[in-house]
Parts: C-alpha cells; structure tokens; sequence
C-alpha cells in the first residue's frame, strides 16, 4: 500500500517539530554557536595549526549532539545514540565532500574553456585577475555564458536531487539506534514531488535567509578578534530556523515513510481464543 505524504501537512509538521524541539535543543544550538565563534576567531588570529582544528572539532561534536536532542524530541522512543548518527554524518559529508569537489572543479575549469572559445579575450596563466573578471563578465552575456550558468544549474540541481533522496538518514539513524547512510534511499523514491516544495519552505527559504543576515552581520561587525568570534557565533543563531525545520521535515517524512512493523510471529501463531 502507497503511503501518502502531502506537501502541506509535511510543512506543517515540519514548523511544529521545530518548536518543540526548541527547548530541549537550545543548550546544544548555544554550545554550537560558541564553538563557531571560536573557529570563526582562530581563522583569522595568529593561533597556529590547532586551535582551528579543535574548534572545529568542537563545532562538529555539538552539532552532532544538537541534531541527536533535536531529533530525540521528535521522535519519542527512539534510542538516539550518539555515535551511530557521527557515524552517518561523518560519511554524509564526506560523500558531498567528494561529489561536490568534482563538480566544483568541472565549474572552475569551464569558464576559461568558454572564455576561449568566445574569443574575445586571450588568457594565460600569467593574465591579470582584473582582466580575468573582466572576461568573466563580458563571458556571461553571450550564449557561452548561458551555457555556464546552465551547467551551475545543473550541479546544484544533483547535489539536491541526492540531499533529497538523503532526507531520512538522520532520523532513521536516531530512530533505529544504527547508522543509515543510503540505506533509506529506497524510502524516497518517487516522494520529491512532495520532499522538494516542502524542502524549499523548511530549508532553502530559512537558509537564505541566515546567509542574508550573515552578510549584514559580517558587514556591521568591525575587524576585531571579538566582532570575529560574535560573528560566527550568532551566524550560527541565525541559521536556528533552518536547523530546526529541517530536522522537523525529516523527523515527520520519516514518521510517514519508514518500513512498516513486522508483526511477532508468536503472536501470528497463537490460536483464537473460543469467544473472541
């Protein structure tokens, strides 16, 4: 039987999870925002090697245990270890890491092969960077930049197509007590139709808007070793809408989509009681 999963009721419950979640996540959003302002101010002091590192150690820890309380509040019951769900974020990263890499890179090297066969500018290796940009830019209003532009659209486009069809992971990692890395996968298939416009409520219009306000911020904020660390700390706050709603859709799309119970087979074989 097809299990049904409505655009609207998914956002809805997406927004409600994000508020009941809020409390018992708060703490962790908080050691979270400390641990980003701490790495935002290593990266620009004179602290060495190892500061940056531990911070972002730190940083990685308390969202893992943010995403862990957050999901644990959404989905009662579930055993929400703590390692299981490293685990599957740790290879989450790594496999956008190395997805995102190759198509970065093809999108690096496409605007010099295009920039070439427009022919207006000749480039080396040696060319200066306002002569670059300058090519850039007069690339972008032929069809050669069109051609560009196209192909951004289309790395974006795979790298949400598999953010999509990710969606359940982490709930399924907190709701089971094991790491699931593709193995929900199969869940999705053919639910975008309803994952992506509720993606776009819960988390590409929050996460816009956290970049929006981020570059205010970064803009107000002097070049000081503590405007830097406020600065990544309350960057951090300002994605608080986008962490939550996302968890929440996960959370509800997993309560709508995850494999049915199996029933215990002693009670399939018990004998109907005479009088039932």
């Amino acid at each position: 039987m097809t299990r049904r999963l409505a655009v609207i009721p998914l956002i809805s419950a997406a927004w409600a999870g994000a508020g009941r979640a809020l409390k018992p996540a708060a703490p962790w959003l908080a050691l979270f925002a400390l641990a980003a302002g701490l790495y935002s101010f290593s990266l620009r002091s004179e602290t060495g090697f190892w500061l940056p590192l531990g911070a972002a150690i730190l940083a990685f820890l308390a969202g893992n245990e943010l995403s862990r309380r957050t999901y644990a509040a959404l989905i009662p019951g579930a055993p929400a270890k703590f390692l299981p769900l490293a685990h599957a974020n740790l290879a989450i990263y790594l496999a956008f890491l190395f997805i995102g890499f190759f198509i970065g890179f093809f999108l690096l090297m496409l605007p010099g092969i295009l920039i070439e066969e427009a022919g207006q500018y000749q480039l080396s290796d040696e060319s200066d960077p306002a002569l670059v940009r300058e090519a850039f830019m007069a690339m972008l209003g032929t069809p050669y930049g069109a051609a560009f532009m196209l192909c951004c659209f289309a790395g974006a486009g795979v790298l949400g197509w598999i953010a999509l069809r990710l969606t359940l992971y982490g709930a399924a990692t907190v709701a089971t007590g094991e790491a699931h890395v593709f193995r929900t996968w199969g869940l999705t298939k053919a639910r975008l139709k309803t994952l992506a416009p509720a993606a776009l409520v819960t988390h590409i219009l929050p996460f816009a808007a956290g970049v929006g306000l981020n570059l205010a911020l970064n803009n107000a904020l002097p070049d000081t070793a503590g405007a830097h660390f406020a600065g990544g700390a309350i960057g951090i706050l300002c994605f608080a809408p986008f962490l939550l709603a996302g968890h929440g859709m996960a959370a509800a799309a997993w309560a709508a989509l995850k494999p049915q119970e199996v029933a215990p087979v002693q009670a399939a074989e018990t004998p109907p009681v005479p009088g039932d």
